[in-house]
């Protein structure tokens, strides 16, 4: 079931207590490539969650940052921080569908159904995630915006009726937690064009930074962390 306690989002502890629900599957849309014939069916990339893959999970961090993950493998990863001038969520049963789009004029979807017992354990699972992601923004219902498929839809791995825009590219490439390490100990430019955007603005950090330095265990805290991403970084 659902669960919330400090430290129970694995590698994400460091950013504060998580609330974890399990996820039934997870599916990627994959846009058609340049060569493809004109009308041909794209498809959804999915991800099942069973005993030889590991469990599926949405987490989400008090920090405001959103996982998706599989065992040691981070599928997704963001901040909900102002997520509603460029991320659109709709919901549909036991599922979400979310469509984001980037500074650059890109954009990608991706939809999950999660997981429990029962039928109606997995909407009461829905709908406690919608009820956390209504603090960051809204989510709509399906008589706001009609999903073109149902939710058997990932089963087959077909395309949504609804065409997406031709600008639309994939960027939720499966990333390991030593790949995220490694990045975070990089510089901007070699950064995927996926996290250039910083999720607060400088003069919304200012308070946050004059926070963090008049507290006297802050020194150590950074140096711990720079530590850990290079520990997770060599693994």
């Amino acid at each position: 079931g659902v669960s919330s306690a400090p430290g129970s989002a694995g590698d994400t502890s460091l950013l504060g207590s998580a609330t974890v629900w399990p996820l039934k599957r997870y599916g990627r849309f994959l846009p058609p490539n340049d060569g493809d014939e004109e009308g041909q069916s794209t498809s959804w990339k999915v991800f099942e969650s069973n005993e030889e893959s590991g469990p599926l999970v949405l987490t989400i961090v008090e920090s405001g940052h959103f996982f998706i993950s599989q065992e040691r493998t981070v599928l997704e990863g963001f901040s909900l921080i102002d997520s509603h001038k460029w991320l659109k969520i709709v919901r549909r049963a036991d599922c979400l569908l979310l469509r984001a789009q980037t500074k650059q004029n890109q954009c990608r979807m991706f939809r999950v159904q999660f997981g429990g017992s029962s039928r109606e354990e997995m909407q009461e699972h829905c709908c406690s995630c919608v009820h956390k992601l209504s603090q960051y923004l809204p989510v709509q219902g399906p008589e706001e915006q009609s999903l073109s498929q149902d939710t058997q839809a990932m089963d087959t791995e077909h395309a949504p009726d609804e065409p997406l825009p031709d600008s639309c590219t994939s960027l939720g490439e499966r990333r390991s937690v030593a790949q995220l390490a490694q990045w975070a100990l990089r510089q901007r430019s070699a950064l995927p064009p996926a996290l250039w955007q910083p999720a607060w603005s400088a003069r919304e950090l200012g308070p946050l930074i004059r926070l963090c330095l008049m507290d006297q265990h802050f020194p150590a805290f950074v140096e711990d962390v720079e530590k850990e991403l290079h520990r997770l970084a060599e693994e």
